[in-house]
């Protein structure tokens, strides 16, 4: 057994047929953004790709070509100190696209390194600047079309083009940069991969037509999200092994950053998100975030629901009832200190109760009449009838009456307009009506309607077929005239 360089025993050895499985495995369109990632970070200015059915090619002008020629052979060998807005990590990406091919070329300044069936050569070139990667693999149309897809969503440092097999790829439209975000990311010290917060700018782009929004890292893809936008961030980002996918709660942070600083620039529908949920369920907003996102998103005199009999009082009183106890209970805590609760809403418009029972006497008996014999020739059954004197602070809060079902009791307001001398008046019998169809509940639904409709077709075809059934109600002035 050999020895390393620091005296320990090599104490593993690494299966190239493993080694190319693995990577033999990834999307081509993954392995080629290795190549992308190796270009940007030295520099070139111009970086061309070809997919064909038997050969992928990509190549660069970076000045100095391939540093050392072990970079392209020993798996894990790479720089050893790199700042956090470096895009590779770990020497890994070359290597993965030369094990994922048949046979693969790698021409740099001076040299070419050959991968074949007979092992690993180096042969002499004339090449003056830049490197020619050539991966020989068959690859299905849909692989190349895949790859191209992915490809063409990437954002290429300023000044530098990218060719796509012979098309130019340009930058979205951009929407807006947030400058000095605290995020987690990856410096290389000394080999050894350190996670540290930095502040750095994020980038925001609109999608094209057809593309759907990802996540970026220094103007490279790496997964689909559910923001609206391109989201690019300019220093590397924690990956998973594969280097497709980002941490959750890397994720979660970068949404919350961004609509903290957006909110009150953003769309109704770009603030009508999941993506926003998410947030409010694991980050508390600041005052001018959450206010902009309850003007938005919520309607103008919004309450949240409590229940069917208060939130119906409350769109009574004139406000929009939202429900919202979908949403989770965190998300849910956050809103409730700025939007308010149905019953809060009432109270405030109609003040604490005061009502004030009252006994008007002989002048309520044929309203009380009228009331008895309708419940029963409608419902089925005889209510009671209470009076009262309600104060309220707001005209709005006013009621002419309300029905209690619990107790199967019509409750009158004497400061309403409820006519005890003429209970047969119109107005009087419509509101007598219309509480009795709360019988089965307080909501003003299409259940309510429906019941309203059918005791007052009933009630009329009462009065045509016995005429005199509300007679010995009607006012004195009115059996005489």
């Amino acid at each position: 057994m050999s020895q390393a360089r620091n005296g320990r025993s090599e104490w593993f050895e690494l299966s190239e047929e493993g080694w190319r499985r693995s990577n033999r495995a990834r999307p081509l369109g993954q392995l080629v953004r290795e190549a992308l990632q190796n270009a940007f970070d030295q520099r070139a200015r111009r970086v061309k790709v070809r997919l064909e059915e038997d050969e992928v090619r990509i190549e660069d002008d970076a000045p100095a070509g391939l540093a050392r020629d072990e970079f392209a052979f020993t798996v894990f060998l790479g720089e050893k100190d790199t700042p956090p807005t470096w895009r590779g990590r770990k020497g890994r990406g070359l290597k993965e696209m030369i094990a994922a091919s048949d046979r693969a070329e790698v021409e740099t300044v001076g040299r070419t390194l050959v991968f074949d069936d007979t092992g690993r050569h180096v042969k002499a070139n004339t090449r003056r600047v830049g490197t020619c990667l050539r991966l020989f693999r068959r690859t299905s149309v849909r692989e190349r079309d895949e790859a191209v897809e992915l490809l063409r969503l990437t954002i290429p440092p300023p000044g530098v083009e990218l060719l796509i097999n012979g098309r130019t790829v340009r930058p979205p439209r951009a929407k807006d940069s947030l400058e000095d975000c605290p995020l987690e990311t990856v410096e290389l010290h000394r080999g050894v991969e350190r996670y540290v917060e930095r502040g750095t700018r994020v980038d925001l782009y609109h999608p094209r037509p057809g593309e759907t929004p990802h996540l970026y890292e220094l103007g490279l893809p790496v997964e689909p999200h559910h923001l609206p936008w391109h989201v690019d961030v300019q220093q590397r980002i924690p990956l998973a092994a594969e280097r497709d996918a980002a941490r959750d709660p890397y994720k979660r942070t970068l949404a919350a950053i961004i609509l903290e600083s957006l909110a009150p620039e953003l769309s109704r529908q770009e603030l009508s998100g999941a993506w926003v949920t998410e947030v409010l369920a694991h980050f508390t907003l600041g005052e001018e975030a959450l206010g902009a996102y309850v003007e938005k998103v919520l309607p103008a005199r919004a309450v949240l629901s409590v229940g069917p009999r208060v939130d119906d009082r409350a769109r009574q009183l004139g406000a929009k009832v939202v429900d919202l106890r979908g949403m989770p209970q965190a998300a849910l805590e956050q809103l409730e200190t700025v939007v308010e609760a149905a019953d809060a809403y009432v109270e405030r418009m109609e003040g604490p109760p005061r009502d004030v029972v009252v006994q008007p006497g002989a002048k309520a008996e044929r309203l009380v009449g009228v009331v008895r014999c309708l419940s029963k020739e409608l419902t089925g059954r005889e209510v009671g009838v209470e009076f009262f004197e309600r104060k309220v602070r707001d005209p709005s809060a006013h009621v002419e009456a309300e029905y209690d079902s619990e107790r199967r009791v019509l409750r009158v307001n004497m400061k309403g307009r409820v006519r005890l001398d003429d209970p047969l008046e119109p107005r009087t019998l419509g509101i007598i009506l219309h509480e009795l169809a709360h019988e089965a509940g307080d909501e003003h639904d299409f259940a309510f309607i429906d019941r309203l409709e059918g005791y007052a077709g009933k009630a009329l075809r009462c009065l045509v077929d016995r005429p005199d059934l509300l007679a010995p109600y009607a006012s004195p002035r009115k059996r005489t005239g």
